[in-house]
């Protein structure tokens, strides 16, 4: 299903899904010039500045200010504020219905993952893996990032390459391998390993990213996706930022991990490619076909993500 043209003057609903954010915080300043930058109004959504725990507001709340967000008319983009946690407790509660009903591009990572690859599998809506509001809020988000996401939401995206500005993305088995893009954090990928939400990697060019683990846990999330049996039934992987990685004493490389779990699978795989807890930030279509190409180090987006009026 391809989602209606954005155009300039669009509003973009923020919430928050997960966590919660400070209306004090310094980064509502920069996220709305920024955004007023590439043509785009905002609206707040009422979990915006509340806090219940640890989380943003209640899930019945969180759940409500989606499913609003996405009924809402004057909404055109709906943009998450930031992930952190809660996702995975409303994921079984969201009325996909409504969101058939009325497509819009849902944008973030990480905790976001959780929703970006279930309204693709629930409602065939294309996603997209992009900054959060805090980071588009933050003080050193790059031209280029910036750039990247008003190209991802105004720009037709039929044969548009994604690729690292500096061409620092790493052929770990070179080929080519067409299919659609799911995936996110690695993390939370195998937390839904077993439930009616799992991500399917059959057919699928599947993207992984993380920050702020122990190699042995990432051994652990790679053992439990090997041992389900989903990677040998992928065409492809992209690993993306692995950020703040903790190397215990005689421990693995990341690189060592990656060639154990992967290094054996027929397939093409790039690594360092620029999504997920750094920056430049590649902001990545969920649910689109792509084409991974190892050699070129690079994603193409193969069909147009939005309607031509």
């Amino acid at each position: 299903m391809q989602l209606k043209k954005i155009k300039k003057g669009a509003t973009v609903g923020i919430v928050c899904p997960a966590r919660g954010i400070s209306l004090n915080s310094k980064s509502f300043i920069l996220l709305e010039e920024r955004l007023n930058k590439i043509g785009l109004k905002v609206k707040y959504g009422a979990t915006v500045g509340k806090s219940f725990g640890y989380l943003a507001d209640t899930d019945e709340m969180r759940i409500q200010d989606i499913e609003n967000m996405f009924l809402d008319k004057e909404v055109d983009v709906i943009l998450a504020m930031l992930g952190g946690y809660g996702c995975s407790r409303i994921v079984d509660k969201i009325n996909y219905e409504i969101i058939k009903k009325n497509p819009k591009p849902l944008i973030g990572f990480s905790d976001i993952t959780v929703l970006l690859n279930a309204i693709y599998q629930k409602t065939r809506i294309p996603t997209i893996h992009g900054p959060v509001g805090i980071y588009l809020g933050k003080q050193n988000f790059d031209d280029f990032s910036l750039a990247d996401f008003e190209n991802i939401l105004f720009k037709s995206q039929k044969m548009r390459v994604l690729k690292n500005p500096k061409d620092d993305a790493i052929t770990f088995k070179s080929g080519k391998a067409t299919g659609k893009l799911v995936g996110g954090n690695l993390s939370l990928i195998t937390t839904l390993m077993g439930t009616p939400y799992e991500i399917d990697f059959t057919g699928k060019i599947v993207f992984l990213e993380d920050v702020d683990e122990s190699l042995y846990r990432i051994d652990r999330y790679f053992s439990t996706l090997k041992l389900s049996g989903m990677l040998e039934k992928a065409k492809g992987f992209v690993f993306g930022y692995f950020t703040n990685i903790t190397l215990e004493e005689n421990s693995f490389t990341l690189t060592d991990l990656i060639n154990q779990y992967f290094g054996n699978l027929n397939v093409p795989i790039i690594t360092n490619f620029n999504s997920g807890h750094d920056l430049p930030f590649i902001s990545l279509p969920i649910g689109v076909d792509v084409e991974l190409d190892a050699d070129l180090k690079q994603i193409t987006i193969l069909k147009e993500l939005y309607a031509s009026n």
